[in-house]
Order: C-alpha cells, then structure tokens, then sequence
C-alpha cells in the first residue's frame, strides 16, 4: 500500500516511491509488475498511467468495503524505456543514440 499524507501531496513523493520501487523490482529481475488501486482513486491511476502502467482488469467488489479496483501491469521493457527516459523531477532526458 501507498500513501502520502495529505500535507505532504504534490511534492512528487508519491511519484518518486513508486520509480524507486520499480527500480528495486527491475534489479530483482522481475518480467511485469502489477498493482491494484480502488477504480475512483483518479489521482493514484493517474500517477500510475503517467509512469506507464496499463489498466488490464476491472475487478468488481475487490475490497471488503465493497469497492471496484483497477489491476494495472506494467511490462519491464516499458519499466526500462520509462527509468531511463526521465530524471529525477520527471523531465525528460534526451536520448545518447547517435544519429549515423
């Protein structure tokens, strides 16, 4: 689970636990990570698309309140384009390809 207490929102917290935690599940070799969020939690699906993961499933009455969730995947090939495509404030980065 993750949350950022209210004081502390759009400082890029949130954004900046999810890319480390990616990072670590990368190191570990892992092929697709998956989460769950509750589906009317527009800023956390938001943050998660926005990092590139894709909204596989609806699951209906996922939580014990009773509430539908959202499974979203993200592959590690687009894990790897996205860790290297920004810097640490989500700016891009240019890409060091030559053109030959």
């Amino acid at each position: 689970m993750l949350s950022v207490d209210k004081r502390y929102r759009k400082r890029g917290i949130a954004r900046t636990l999810v890319k480390i935690s990616m990072e670590a599940m990368k190191l570990d070799g892992v092929e697709e990570i998956t989460l769950e969020t509750e589906h009317d939690n527009a800023p956390a699906l938001s943050l998660y698309e926005s990092l590139g993961f894709i909204r596989e499933k609806r699951l209906y009455r996922f939580y014990l309140n009773g509430k539908d969730a959202f499974r979203l995947v993200l592959g590690v090939p687009a894990l790897e384009d996205e860790l290297e495509s920004e810097d640490e404030d989500g700016e891009e980065i240019p890409s060091n390809s030559s053109n030959l």
